[in-house]
Parts: C-alpha cells; sequence; structure tokens
C-alpha cells in the first residue's frame, strides 16, 4: 500500500478534527455580530457606522498581532497558543452579552482580533506536525472545510439565537463554543504536535543542534514575500464574488436581490463541496504548481463570462457552479506550497505573514469594488476578480519554479 492511499490514522484522525473545529469556530466568529445588528442598533443607541467600526477593529488587532502571534507559535508551541485564543475570543463575545455597552463590544471585539490571530499560525503548524507529508493534502482541505462550514452556518445559527434568546444570550451561547473547544484541545488533544517541536526533536536525534527560528527575517525571504502577494491577490479575487456578486448580478442579468443571493449560496456551497476532494488531489498529484495554475484559469474563465450581459441562465448557473468548485479545490494545493517553503520549525510565523496577504486582500479591495458598482459597472466586478486571479498565477508560480 502506497502513502498516498494509506489510510489516516487515529491520532490524525483527531488532530484533524480538533483543529478542524478551532478553524470553523473562527470563521463563525468572523460573521457573529451582522446577523445582529438590527437588535444590537436599538438596544445600544448605535449606528451602523458604529457597529461596523467595531468590525474594523477586530480586523485591525489581527493584522497588528498575527505575526507576533505566529512567532510565539514557534516559540512556545502552538497548543497553548491555540487553546488561549479559543478562550479569548469566546470569552470576549460572552462579555458583551454579559456588560452590554457600546465601550466593551468595541473592547471585546479588539480583544476577540487578538484570539482570532491565533489561528492559521497555531492550526497549520499542527498539522504540518501531526499528519504524515503524505496526507498534507487531506488535512488542509478538512481545515478548509471546517472554516467553509463556519462561514456558512454563522447567518442561519446567530439569526436563530438571536430570536430565541435575545442579542446578548445569543453572544453568551456563540462565546462559549470558543471555550468548549479550547477545553476539547486541553483535554483531548494530548497526541497534538507541533512543527517547532517536531523541528527540534528531529534534530536532536540527529545529534544536531536545534534549528535557530526564521522569525521577523521570513518577511524578507523572497518565496514568503511572493506567497504573501498571492494571498492578497486571491483574496482581491474572492472577495468580489463572495462580498459584491449579490449586488452586481441583478445589475450585469437583472435578476432580483433573492435570486441573486440564491445563485450566491450556489457559488459558496460549490467551494464547499470542492474543498475535500481538493485535499485528495493535492496528495494524488503532488504537481501543486498545476493544480494551481488549471483551478484558477478555469475560475477566471468563468468569471468573465459572468460579466457577459446576454448569456443563457444554465452558462451562468454553471459557470457559478464550476468557479466554485475551483476555489475549494485548489486550497489545499497551496497551503502545501506554501509549507514546502518554510523553513523547519518555523511554520507558525510563515503562515501568519502569508496570511496577512489575505487579511489585506478582504480588507482593501471592498472599496475598490463598491466603486465600481457606484459608477454602474456591475460587470467588472466579476471582471476584476477574473483578473485577480489571474496575476495570482504568475505570483505564486515564481518561488515554484526557482526552488525545482
Amino acid at each position: 500500500m502506497t502513502a498516498i492511499t494509506a489510510s489516516l490514522e487515529t491520532r490524525e484522525h483527531k488532530a484533524i478534527w480538533l483543529v478542524g473545529a478551532a478553524h470553523l469556530v473562527s470563521h463563525f466568529y468572523h460573521l457573529v455580530l451582522p446577523p445582529l445588528f438590527l437588535l444590537i442598533k436599538p438596544a445600544l443607541g448605535v449606528t451602523y457606522a458604529e457597529l461596523g467600526f467595531a468590525m474594523t477593529a477586530y480586523f485591525i488587532a489581527t493584522l497588528i498581532t498575527q505575526m507576533p502571534i505566529g512567532m510565539m507559535v514557534d516559540r512556545v508551541g502552538a497548543k497553548p497558543v491555540l487553546i488561549a485564543g479559543l478562550a479569548l475570543h469566546g470569552g470576549a463575545l460572552a462579555l458583551i452579552g454579559i456588560v452590554p455597552s457600546y465601550p466593551v463590544l468595541l473592547a471585546a471585539f479588539f480583544l476577540g482580533g487578538i484570539g482570532n490571530s491565533v489561528f492559521h499560525p497555531a492550526d497549520f503548524s499542527i498539522l504540518s506536525a501531526s499528519v504524515r507529508d503524505s496526507h498534507h493534502g487531506r488535512a488542509f482541505a478538512a481545515h478548509t472545510f471546517c472554516g467553509s462550514i463556519g462561514y456558512a452556518c454563522a447567518p442561519l445559527v446567530m439569526g436563530a439565537l438571536g430570536v430565541w434568546l435575545g442579542w446578548q444570550g445569543a453572544l453568551v451561547a456563540a462565546g462559549s463554543a470558543g471555550i468548549v473547544v479550547a477545553l476539547a484541545i486541553a483535554i483531548g488533544g494530548g497526541d497534538l504536535r507541533d512543527d517547532s517541536g517536531a523541528a527540534a526533536a528531529a534534530t536532536a536525534t540527529a545529534g544536531k543542534p536545534a534549528p535557530e527560528k526564521a522569525g521577523w527575517r521570513i518577511m524578507l525571504t523572497r518565496p514568503m514575500v511572493l506567497f504573501f502577494l498571492f494571498y492578497v491577490a486571491t483574496s482581491a479575487s474572492g472577495v468580489g464574488m463572495t462580498n459584491f456578486a449579490a449586488v452586481a448580478l441583478p445589475v450585469v442579468h437583472g435578476f432580483t436581490p433573492e435570486f441573486a443571493n440564491l445563485l450566491l449560496t450556489v457559488f459558496l456551497t460549490a467551494a464547499i463541496v470542492g474543498a475535500v476532494p481538493g485535499g485528495w488531489l493535492a496528495d494524488w498529484a503532488r504537481r501543486e504548481d498545476l493544480v494551481l495554475i488549471v483551478c484558477f484559469l478555469i475560475m477566471a474563465g468563468c468569471l468573465f463570462v459572468m460579466a457577459i450581459e446576454a448569456i443563457a441562465l444554465w452558462i451562468l448557473v454553471g459557470a457559478l457552479v464550476i468557479a466554485g468548485l475551483m476555489r475549494g479545490l485548489y486550497n489545499a494545493s497551496r497551503d502545501i506550497l506554501v509549507r514546502r517553503a518554510v523553513p523547519a520549525g518555523s511554520v507558525g510565523s510563515a503562515f501568519a505573514f502569508v496570511t496577512l496577504g489575505y487579511t489585506l486582500g478582504q480588507g482593501g479591495m471592498p472599496v475598490v469594488y463598491g466603486w465600481l458598482m457606484d459608477v454602474g459597472l456591475g460587470y467588472a466586478i466579476f471582471i476584476v476578480s477574473g483578473a485577480a486571479a489571474l496575476v495570482a498565477i504568475g505570483i505564486v508560480l515564481i518561488p515554484t519554479a526557482k526552488q525545482s
């Protein structure tokens, strides 16, 4: 039986699903506030802009702290950092429900942003060391899948909790989820390893000194800079669909807002479906660069098709489904390419740095897409998204080609 077809061991399953649960909670928390806006606004006497500023504070905190947190993961280990981040994030949300005021909400979301910064560095450090290299594709795909589920279920769950428990009870319940997962990892995560510990053990066995941590210097290495830019480009492409497709589709194709939201749901569901086979593909193909080329080319083509006004509905729906599948399919291959370029013992710092690019793309591009909608260029949403996908191909191939 080859390494590719061998089954995952029990400890690997445990690592994947414990880390996956943490990633689900982290993505759930990204969208925990918007479904409650209508309830919180009159209760606290605030404006939508003030509520939006709380979300801005959240991502600013993540941007400021993610690189130091990544270095901490490499220094002290991923498991305690992940547990602390989950507990801080969950406790901050629960605090808003217990002490309902706008200053508390702002402070809590800033603290939540600090908690949010632990997930990518800690998650990938644990998965890299706890799962065999031959199964990293499946591990990383499960990680993406769980995060996507968190995004998908947050609006429905928080909306229902808001009706049943009120907005305060809903936030306490949501915060409790992070604390429960933190306890599960603390109690049941005894087998979890991390990249820093694995690298030190390997060098000790070989009679060599422990590898020096890259730390801040990893930001100066050519592969990491290019992967950072790659994450910016992929995020710039993705945010066009997730944040603006629902308003662009009615402008370009004359759909009702309700039908446009249904089509967006189809796209997001296809991305979830594509994530798991993407992991198997990455483990089987062993040519992650080719997987990325094909996925991004197909996705870009589908996005360009969506910009055509006179197009049959079945073609548009087909393009949405295929683009969504490609979006899910490439994630594991992307993460493996990054992992392969990382120095031993520095996974936390590396993923902390490159995923900052994702946050920057999420934060910067909505202004551009919003301006395109304001000037009546709805079709340009899809063109710019497709162009960003093509840019991502060129960026990721540069470090891959140089290291081969």
